[in-house]
């Protein structure tokens, strides 16, 4: 496996565009020189001989691939050809699932300019689990994780067994101490050795999390079978320029007191803060018994209203994910193709929910929505 992907790696070499600045190319140079240097320093006895030896030139090919890629893809110079040939190493490969064209995230079709390569491995017996990439917007945190030859799904709640051994148990990201929410996909079908993580800016107890530009994320991982955890310190900055609306605007109706704070867009994300606010000496149980019943969810205990986001050209936003459902929250929505000039921001119930059709997994446009609007509760945001 490790000459294979040595020769894919070399194969690249000729496909290297010409456009490439200064600084890809001497990036370039120094990962095939990493790999000549590698090869000559192991000869075709100790390949035989010494297992450790083998496996740690396999992580350094690996790690060049690594390079490699993400150099490219950031580089903006990735020629079909040359795209092809990347998403046939198997690191490079799953870089690809995960930021490429075929990722159901609006987002991520667009991310290849704004990865961060971090390129960290925690090994743990005969497990190594890597985290090559992230993306960091200000609104979320992507990463893949990956453990090569290793199956990190198994069934929900299952025990250890040799069945399911190496499969992810927990999963814990940490920012100063706080436990903060995310979710995961695996990303390469039935062999499951990769997974994207989403990490937001809201507390697993709903609290948001203002991220400054900079900061260290703590990810801790545990396996079943395997008693000690894989630790990891990420090193967090944002790659992205962001625009951020601010309004003081309280909208009143049906004694529901709404205020769009903050909207902010980035070219991977839109990110809408909505509050509900009490009036004065008002406590939250009192205002949510002021409010009719149809604002309400199925317990009768929080608003349910939900939101749409549309630009001057009339052209909608979907949503990233689920809506929350709270007194104060962050709802993700898919970027702006360009920057609009107004931002309207529309309130409204779900009369009736859509069904998925058979066989529909994930991510579906639904249609068959019925939506009861609130202009009373609309905001209009003007992009300066």
């Amino acid at each position: 496996m490790n000459t294979k992907l040595e020769e894919q790696l070399k194969s690249c070499q000729s496909l290297l565009p010409n456009q490439l600045s200064d600084v890809a190319r001497s990036k370039m140079n120094e990962t095939y020189q990493i790999i000549r240097e590698t090869d000559n320093s192991v000869s075709s006895i100790e390949r035989k001989t010494n297992s450790s030896r083998t496996i740690n030139k396999w992580w350094v090919s690996t790690a060049a691939a690594t390079i490699l890629g993400v150099t490219l893809i950031a580089s903006g110079f990735v020629s079909p050809a040359m795209a092809d040939a990347l998403k046939q190493i198997p690191v490079l490969g799953q870089i690809y699932s995960i930021w490429g064209k075929n990722n159901l995230d609006p987002g991520l079709q667009q991310a290849e300019d704004f990865i961060t390569n971090v390129n960290q491995s925690v090994t743990h017996g005969n497990v190594t689990m890597n985290i090559p990439t992230l993306l960091f917007d200000g609104t979320r945190i992507l990463m893949n994780v990956t453990t090569p030859g290793n199956h990190l799904d198994s069934e929900p709640n299952s025990l250890s067994s040799d069945a399911n051994r190496g499969a992810v148990d927990t999963l814990e990201v940490l920012y100063k101490g706080q436990p903060l929410s995310w979710n995961s996909d695996f990303m390469d079908g039935k062999t499951a050795s990769s997974l994207i993580v989403q990490v937001t800016n809201t507390t697993i107890t709903n609290q948001n999390v203002q991220f400054p530009d900079q900061f260290d994320l703590s990810v801790n991982v545990t396996l079943k079978g395997y008693d000690v955890p894989f630790q990891f310190v990420l090193p967090v900055t944002k790659t992205t320029p962001v625009t951020v609306l601010t309004s003081e605007e309280t909208k009143h109706h049906d004694n529901i007191n709404m205020q769009i704070s903050k909207l902010e867009i980035t070219p991977i994300t839109t990110q809408l803060s909505v509050e509900y606010k009490t009036n004065p000496g008002q406590s939250i149980e009192k205002m949510l018994a002021s409010i009719p019943s149809e604002y309400k969810g199925a317990n009768g205990g929080i608003i349910a209203l939900q939101y749409d986001i549309v630009d001057e050209h009339g052209v909608q936003l979907k949503p990233i994910g689920s809506h929350p459902i709270s007194e104060s929250y962050n709802i993700r929505f898919e970027p702006f193709k360009t920057l609009p000039r107004t931002v309207t921001i529309k309130p409204y119930l779900v009369v009736s929910e859509g069904q998925a059709p058979t066989g529909v997994i994930g991510q579906w446009e639904d249609k068959s929505m019925v939506k009861k609007y609130i202009p009373e509760l609309e905001t209009v945001l003007s992009v300066q």
